[in-house]
Formats: structure tokens, sequence, C-alpha cells
């Protein structure tokens, strides 16, 4: 009698399936690509976004000190590289910032339109009483599809930059670098002004000492 195979599962080659936010996994940051994205407010629907809020708070107050100031900006290999996983990783060679005492601001950098800091940044960050700020860009073909959405009236750019501060208040960082890389209509630039006045505005009102740096 000749045996029966059953033929086992088939993996496909093009690797692991889409990341999907709302199926519970290991805990990951990452970042928000489009403005779609943006607008629903769906990663407050992630079942990353709990384990992605800070929860250190800014040590010495809310006040930048008097004097020249150091920016350092996180630049990292596109960023969420080992610090994406947010419970610890597993490589003891994982860049890491040791001067923070020599810093008074830090900026989380990625190419992606919503560049949210990972908590591990913000807390360490905090503890020292530097400053965390998230990115905001926009850059390439892509990117001037998206400043074309967002600068689309001044109600728009009005929500846009509330979705922003809600980012920031609910995660718990201090505020925004804005990188606009993008040529834009003449007619556009007064409601840029706007979207950065009211991102300035509402983040300011939501948490206090914040920043917004163009």
């Amino acid at each position: 009698m000749n045996p029966t195979y059953v033929a086992g599962p088939t993996h496909s080659p093009a690797g692991p399936p889409p990341f999907d936010p709302s199926r519970p996994a290991v805990p990951v940051s990452y970042p928000i690509k489009t403005l779609a994205e943006l607008e629903s407010r769906s990663y407050f629907d992630s079942f990353h976004f709990p384990f992605n809020k800070s929860s250190v708070a800014l040590r010495n107050g809310r006040c930048l000190a008097d004097r020249p100031r150091m920016l350092v900006c996180h630049d990292m290999a596109g960023g969420y590289t080992d610090d994406k996983w947010v419970q610890g990783g597993s490589n003891p060679e994982a860049y890491a910032i040791w001067h923070w005492y020599l810093m008074d601001v830090f900026v989380y950098f990625s190419h992606d339109l919503v560049t949210l800091p990972p908590p591990c940044w913000t807390n360490a960050a905090h503890k020292h009483g530097v400053k965390v700020l998230g990115t905001f860009i926009t850059e390439w073909d892509e990117g001037r599809v998206h400043a074309n959405k967002l600068l689309a009236t001044k109600e728009s750019a009005r929500m846009y930059a509330e979705r922003l501060t809600e980012l920031a208040s609910a995660l718990g960082f201090d505020g925004w670098l804005l990188n606009m890389e993008v040529k834009l209509d003449v007619e556009k630039i007064p409601i840029l002004t706007e979207f950065v006045s009211h991102l300035t505005k509402t983040m300011h009102a939501l948490v206090p000492g914040s920043l917004v740096i163009w």
C-alpha cells in the first residue's frame, strides 16, 4: 500500500504579510505614512498605540535655558530599527546616546510623512531634561501630493495641525520638526503659514512648553 502525502502549508516567496497595526503582535513603534491615516485617527485604534506612550515626564520643567542651545537630530538608517521594539530588543550593539547632558532638544527623524518617536527615546530624553520632537516631512513627488492635499484650504491645514497636536499629546512628546522639501505654488504659502501657526498655537495650548520648529 502506497503512503499518502498531505501537502503542508506553502510559504509565499514575497515574504511576511503586510503589517496590520490593528492585529495583536509584539508591540512596535511605527510611523504614519499617509494623510488618510492621519486624518482618520486610525493610529489610536492600533493595537500598538498604548505601548507607545512615554512614561517619564520631562525633568526640570518645560522651559529651555536662556543660552545657546543644542538640538540633536536622530537620522539613523531611516529610523525604526532596533528602537522600534517597544519592550526591548536583543541587540547589545543597538545605537544609543550617552551624552544627554549636552543636549536641549532631540528630534526623532525618518523619511515617512509623520515620524512618531519610539517611547524609549522620549523616556530617556525626559529623564535628562531633554525635549523630544517628532518629524512631519514632505519630500519627493509623493510629498508634493501630500503638501497639496494638506494645503488645499485653511480648514484642511488646521485639521491636520490638530491631528499632529493630538498625537504629540497622547504619546507624551514635546513638539514637531516641520521639514517641507517640496515646491509649492505661491497661492499655497498663506495656507502653509496658517498650518504652522495653528500647529504652534494648538501645541502650546495642549502641551505647555512645547516646540514647533520650521
